[in-house]
């Protein structure tokens, strides 16, 4: 998985022009058959705080399809460098039906491109069979920085995840350099900006950072044991990164519509620094 990340930052990013949308519809659509590693699944849930014995993390399918997506972004059709390529959000809309002790089929592919104030935002489309039966589906949305712009493009729109005015605390975030190693391996997320300082600052990182997916999936299990997901939309964006050793509070409320969630630094409401933000939202909402 290292070698495929040092391979994918080769790769150079070329200009982009809106027509160049039609040729990454017809880029390659990327699968692979996947047998169970009840092993695996069991360190992954270890490390994320998943207790739920019956049913799947939401979160685990999109990481194992992460090699997958590497070589889709890194391919020839691809105009995207992987490079200084920044995850901004992630939703998962279909999960409840996942088993992980039946093979899995992973199909990757591209999805929109939006017009972003700092470049071009892009999606990858995950989805899952499992005995012929669609089982999962999840978007993963990429900021890649540029300095020039294409016309055509829709504008990328960040929605709304505001927290209200009464929030609880939910169980508190801490990430080791250790922990994070550990997750790397799991999930297979060898990228160089979690493993160590020396490894992130290369990358333009003062010290090394915690996984988004693994912070997203820690916050998402302890939904689960207090709010008992049944099946909402869930729809998260990363906003700053958290650097290694952190900690951080997580937070929930409820609007008239959502489950509103946000991870934040500890510190008073109004200078806290939001790290990640998220919602759940009812498939008819």
């Amino acid at each position: 998985m290292l070698g495929l990340y040092l391979q994918a930052a080769m790769k150079k990013a070329r200009p982009f022009s809106a027509a160049d949308v039609e040729g990454l519809q017809r880029a390659p659509v990327l699968w692979e058959n996947l047998l169970p590693n009840t092993r695996r699944y069991k360190k992954y849930c270890e490390l994320a705080g998943w207790q739920q014995n019956d049913t799947m993390h939401p979160l685990y399918w999109q990481v194992r399809s992460l090699p997958l997506q590497l070589k889709l972004i890194s391919s020839p059709q691809s105009p995207f460098a992987m490079l200084g390529l920044v995850h901004i959000s992630n939703r998962v809309t279909d999960y409840t039906q996942c088993r992980p002790d039946i093979p899995c089929e992973l199909i990757v592919r591209f999805g929109q491109v939006f017009q972003h104030r700092r470049g071009y935002a892009f999606e990858v489309v995950v989805t899952a069979t499992q005995r012929g039966k669609p089982v999962y589906a999840a978007v993963g949305t990429y900021l890649a920085r540029t300095g020039h712009s294409a016309t055509g493009l829709p504008a990328w729109e960040e929605r709304d995840m505001t927290l209200p005015d009464d929030i609880s605390e939910l169980t508190p975030i801490q990430a080791s350099g250790g922990l994070i190693r550990r997750y790397a391996r799991v999930s297979g997320d060898y990228n160089p900006i979690h493993l160590s300082q020396v490894t992130a600052k290369l990358f333009g990182f003062k010290r090394a950072i915690a996984h988004g997916m693994w912070t997203a999936a820690r916050v998402i299990s302890d939904l689960q044991a207090s709010h008992q997901l049944n099946g909402q939309e869930i729809d998260i964006q990363f906003k700053r990164p958290l650097f290694l050793p952190g900690k951080a509070k997580a937070v929930v409320g409820q609007t008239s519509e959502n489950t509103c969630f946000s991870v934040l630094s500890e510190r008073t409401a109004s200078e806290s620094t939001v790290y990640m933000c998220g919602t759940l939202r009812s498939p008819a909402g």
